[in-house]
């Protein structure tokens, strides 16, 4: 740290939050928010409109895991199904960088201007820069620390990077111990009995999305598929689009788990050759965690129409919706497979939402499966 104290440039008139921006970093190892209440923090303190805290893994360039404040669920979701991160002008530059002060994006624009879905980021977004900051760099991994602002808030000025240089030393130190911290064992241990008595195979992440416990079902389930396996603590699938999928939702879901969302439940289907393998349901734990319960399309037979509509009081036509859908069809597809606009379908499919206690499809599929596979 003294680096920073016999820096000239870190004596410049701190921000105002400064002492409750270092409190809420070290909060960040006891608190089931994380970082949240951080970047919430940090990102008003300078005047910026969003942050976010991220472990890239550099090859292939993805998100391990990501902590973030005011990016709607509907950017992240448009950022992932698009694998924005390949053309990401920090990521790709931090990734190369070791730990350092922070930097503004501006002198590296020049380098994606040309890519067409950087005006999709600077005009939809209304981004102009980018002050950056890598934490951690490792020979797998990337942990940084990005703070945007749109064009009306302005550019960074060397005076505000200086300010922020300032937090670096407890940045880095709380991420650090935040890494370190063993906050799992305890809790894998008050979870192992309770996982093993599961009726179906099943998983704990923790609120890194890191493999906390599994149960003797999925170990031997996942042993049997390639297209879901556990690699470095982590679950891997083997194409990309799940692997988006996965950390979209489970994104999410951890947010909700820790209070910083609504999300409730999501699901996931495995799928080669529109023939379902494995489906997965994602469940929030409250504190911070998700549950991953595993189904094997192979070996389970999934509810039946008349079964679910006896459970959920459906007309046949609504129940033969769901029973598609945990097979893993697509709205079009039933819609073809009917001979009915997709609209009609999607129309369907809203009536039978209040009528399972539900407002999304994923979070029906989830509804459907936890109450009728046993």
């Amino acid at each position: 740290m003294s680096q920073f104290i016999l820096d000239a440039e870190s004596t410049y008139k701190p921000l105002s939050s400064e002492p409750q921006l270092i409190q809420s970093l070290y909060a960040a190892l006891t608190k089931k928010e994380g970082f949240h209440i951080f970047l919430n923090q940090i990102a008003s303190a300078i005047n910026a409109c969003a942050a976010e805290l991220v472990v890239v893994k550099k090859a292939p360039l993805q998100i391990s895991h990501i902590w973030y404040s005011g990016l709607s669920a509907e950017f992240m979701e448009w950022y992932i199904s698009n694998n924005m991160i390949e053309n990401d002008l920090v990521s790709n530059n931090a990734i190369h960088c070791q730990p350092g002060l922070f930097q503004t994006a501006l002198s590296l624009i020049e380098q994606v201007k040309h890519l067409p879905d950087y005006g999709r980021w600077q005009q939809d977004q209304n981004m102009i820069d980018s002050a950056w900051l890598v934490i951690d760099n490792t020979k797998t991994h990337t942990t940084f620390v990005a703070i945007q602002r749109t064009v009306e808030q302005g550019a960074y000025q060397q005076a505000e990077l200086t300010q922020l240089n300032r937090l670096v030393p407890y940045i880095k130190q709380a991420v650090f111990l935040y890494q370190k911290l063993d906050k799992t064992n305890s809790l894998a241990l008050s979870l192992a009995n309770l996982v093993d008595a599961l009726p179906n195979p099943s998983v704990i992440l923790n609120e890194r999305s890191e493999l906390l416990y599994s149960n003797k079902k999925a170990e031997r389930l996942l042993a049997k598929h390639d297209q879901l396996t556990i690699k470095n603590n982590r679950l891997e699938f083997k194409e990309r689009q799940h692997q988006q999928s996965f950390f979209t939702a489970s994104t999410q879901i951890i947010r909700a788990s820790m209070g910083q969302d609504v999300l409730d439940n999501d699901v996931i289907i495995l799928k080669n050759k529109n023939i379902p393998l494995l489906t997965m349901t994602l469940s929030p734990i409250e504190g911070g965690g998700i549950l991953v319960t595993l189904y094997d399309c192979n070996k389970r037979s999934m509810p039946a129409p008349a079964l679910i509509a006896a459970y959920f009081n459906l007309s046949p036509a609504e129940s033969t919706l769901c029973a598609n859908l945990i097979l893993g069809m697509s709205l079009k597809e039933i819609a073809e497979s009917r001979f009915k606009s997709e609209a009609t379908i999607r129309s369907q499919l809203k009536q039978i939402f209040p009528k399972a206690g539900v407002n999304r499809q994923g979070q029906l599929i989830c509804t459907i499966l936890m109450a009728l596979m046993r």
